[in-house]
């Protein structure tokens, strides 16, 4: 039996044994550039930028949303080492303690320039804030007047629950 007739003749050979180190470089040149084009800063891929590190507000630009939760120019950040109740949480003789640590923040940022470095995130995304109002150390402040509870692991602020704790003010209040 005959071979079948070839139409096209070339040299598929050669071609063949210059194709697998060509396509091979192709492959790395084409996957080192989209290992670059990953590793760039941008929005390109999904990524969002970097936040501020710093948050500052005038008077009139600051919300208190809870007692351990602030708005600045509509960043909401929450204090960093302190647990405040919520609005509605009841405390001794069952007043609304959750509110009552909400007007104690609002006082202390009444009137005056809030300023907060960021650091890190709660669990829903919200950054902890070392916020100042005006030199007053806001996280020390809520918890000094009994307002809220040091977080664990934050032992200044522990040392501050425990005096207003002994001294009955805030959420320890006689009532």
């Amino acid at each position: 039996m005959r071979s079948p007739r070839r139409i096209f003749q070339g040299n598929a050979a050669r071609l063949n044994a210059w194709n697998r180190p060509l396509m091979a470089g192709l492959l790395a040149v084409l996957g080192t550039g989209g290992l670059v084009m990953v590793g760039l800063s941008s929005d390109l891929f999904g990524r969002a930028p970097p936040g501020p590190e710093r948050l500052s507000a005038d008077a009139g630009a600051v919300a208190v949303i809870d007692g351990e939760t602030l708005r600045l120019n509509g960043h909401v950040v929450r204090l960093g080492g302190v647990d405040a109740p919520t609005r509605g949480d009841l405390c001794r003789g069952g007043a609304d303690c959750g509110g009552a640590a909400t007007s104690a923040l609002a006082g202390l940022v009444r009137d005056r320039r809030v300023e907060c470095r960021l650091s890190g995130h709660d669990g829903v995304g919200r950054p902890f804030a070392h916020c100042d109002a005006n030199g007053i150390d806001l996280s020390r402040a809520i918890v000094a007047s009994g307002w809220a509870r040091a977080q664990s692991g934050v032992p200044e602020l522990a040392d501050l629950e425990l005096r207003a704790r002994r001294q009955g003010s805030g959420l320890w209040a006689v009532r």
